[in-house]
C-alpha cells in the first residue's frame, strides 16, 4: 500500500514538472515573438526597456536575443539588438539554415509540390525549403533538373522521377553546383516550371547571397514557362547581396502564413502569393 502511494506521487509529481517545462517553453517563445515585434516596428530595442517591458530579468532578455540571433532574426549590439539590413546580411551554412523555420518550410514546401503535375518537367534550385518538396510531390512520373546535390540525393532513388544533376564547381555553402560549366547547361534548359528559393525579399526585388547562383536563378527563370520563388515568412524586408530578378518578373511566391496582411497586399499586386 505504501509503495503504491509512493509511485501516485512521483508520477504526479512527474506529470507537475512536465507542465512546468512545457509553460516555460510556451512563456520564451510568446517572449521571443514579442521581442522580434518590438524590433521589426522600432528597427532597434535595448535590453533594459525590453526587460521592463517583458516584465523579465535583463539575462533572460539577453538570452533570448542570443538565441534570435542565432536563429538569424535579429543582430545583436552593445546595450540591445538591432532588425537585419542589407549591409548586415550573412549568409549561413546549409546545416545552420536547415535547422531554422523548419515547420513554415514544410508548409511552403507541400504548397509548392502541390503545383507539380503528372509529366511535368520542372527545375528545383537549392535550398532548405526546396529539398523539403520531395516529400510532398504527389504523381506517378516527373522529370526533376537541379544543380543541387541535395535535391539530387532526395530524388535519386525514386522511380517516378528523371533525375537530371546540372554539374559544375560546388559550392559548399550552398550544396549547389555553379560556375562556367553549369552556366553553359543551364542556358539550354526549358521547363514548364521552375521552383528557386531566395536569402530574401526586399521591396520588389528577390534577392541572393551569391552572384554566380544569381546569374544562374536568372537564366531559369528566363527559360521557365512558370516560376515560382519559394520562401518561408522570415525573408520578408530582408534584402541579401545581389539582385536575382524583380518580384514582377516571377509567376508567385510560395510562402507560409505568418506573413503579415500589409505584406501580401503589397506584393499580391505584382505576382501571386500562395500561402
Amino acid at each position: 500500500m505504501l509503495r503504491n502511494r509512493l509511485q501516485v506521487t512521483i508520477e504526479i509529481e512527474q506529470k507537475q514538472t512536465f507542465s512546468n517545462i512545457e509553460e516555460v517553453i510556451v512563456l520564451k517563445e510568446s517572449r521571443k515573438d514579442e521581442l522580434l515585434t518590438i524590433i521589426n516596428e522600432k528597427g532597434f530595442i535595448k535590453v533594459t526597456d525590453a526587460a521592463e517591458q517583458l516584465d523579465v530579468t535583463k539575462m533572460t532578455i539577453r538570452r533570448d536575443l542570443e538565441e534570435l540571433e542565432n536563429e538569424g532574426e535579429l543582430l545583436r549590439v552593445h546595450g540591445g539588438a538591432k532588425q537585419i539590413t542589407k549591409d548586415d546580411f550573412i549568409e549561413l551554412s546549409h546545416l545552420e539554415k536547415g535547422a531554422l523555420h523548419v515547420k513554415e518550410k514544410k508548409h511552403v514546401a507541400k504548397k509548392a509540390a502541390e503545383l507539380i503535375k503528372e509529366n511535368d518537367t520542372v527545375f528545383i534550385g537549392p535550398g532548405t525549403t526546396t529539398e523539403l518538396m520531395q516529400e510532398y510531390i504527389q504523381v506517378n512520373a516527373a522529370t526533376i533538373i537541379t544543380n543541387s546535390i541535395s535535391i539530387f540525393n532526395r530524388f535519386q532513388d525514386k522511380k517516378m522521377f528523371d533525375v537530371v544533376l546540372i554539374g559544375g564547381r560546388l559550392r559548399e555553402r550552398t550544396k549547389s553546383f555553379v560556375g562556367y560549366f553549369t552556366s553553359k547547361w543551364i542556358k539550354d534548359i526549358k521547363v514548364q516550371k521552375s521552383f528557386i528559393g531566395t536569402n530574401g525579399i526586399a521591396g520588389g526585388d528577390i534577392t541572393t547571397a551569391d552572384e554566380e547562383e544569381g546569374a544562374l536563378q536568372r537564366t531559369i527563370i528566363r527559360n521557365t514557362q512558370q516560376n515560382f520563388i519559394v520562401t518561408d515568412s522570415s525573408k520578408f524586408g530582408v534584402q541579401a547581396f545581389q539582385t536575382i530578378c524583380s518580384v514582377q518578373d516571377v509567376t508567385g511566391i510560395i510562402t507560409d502564413r505568418k506573413v503579415s496582411d500589409e505584406t501580401i497586399d503589397f506584393y499580391k499586386e505584382k505576382c501571386d502569393i500562395i500561402n
